[in-house]
This record gives C-alpha cells, structure tokens and sequence, in this order.
C-alpha cells in the first residue's frame, strides 16, 4: 500500500510541475515576442520548491500535510507562482482580466 501511495503522489506532483513548465515556455515565449521582462525563471524556482516538498512528503506517506519543512516549501512556491502567475496574466490581457 505504502508503494501504491508513493507512485501515485510522484504521479500527480509530477503532473503539477509539467503543468508548471508549460507556464514557464509560455512566459518565456512572450518575453521574447514583447520584449518585456517577464522574469519567467521565477516559475522554474516554483516548480523546484515542489518538488522538494513532494520529495520530503513522499517520504512521510500517508501524510499530506503536517510537516513544517514540507509545508513552507508548498507555501513559498504557492507565493512565488501566484505572484509571478498574476503578474503575467496582467501583462497579456493589458489588465482588462481585474474585476471592477
């Protein structure tokens, strides 16, 4: 059971960063066609950030949260991805994406 929990939590967390790394091409591609700075490797600290957090947690199984360690890696890539996330969705759409 124990190997069944690992596999799938690589499985999915790994789905997560390639998910991430799609974000980084996509920033990385309108760096290059605006030529604004976009700072698109900051996505790239991000997916680093949770994959040591998946790591350090594939090793706690069943545990999904609990672990400090484990718990600010999660929370400083959340940070890091919706602030740089927010930042590039404001730049392409021109900030018509803002609520009034």
């Amino acid at each position: 059971m124990r190997l069944i929990t690992i596999l799938l939590d690589l499985y999915i967390w790994g789905a997560v960063c390639v998910l991430l790394f799609f974000l980084f091409k996509i920033a990385r591609f309108y760096q290059k066609k605006s030529g604004r700075r976009i700072y698109y490797p900051a996505y790239l600290v991000s997916i680093a950030f949770f994959s040591l957090a998946a790591i350090r947690y594939m090793f706690l199984t069943p545990a999904i949260g609990g672990d400090t360690w484990g718990d600010s890696l999660r929370f400083v890539a959340s940070l890091i991805l919706t602030g740089f996330g927010l930042f590039l969705l404001n730049l392409m759409t021109g900030s018509r994406s803002k609520s009034r």
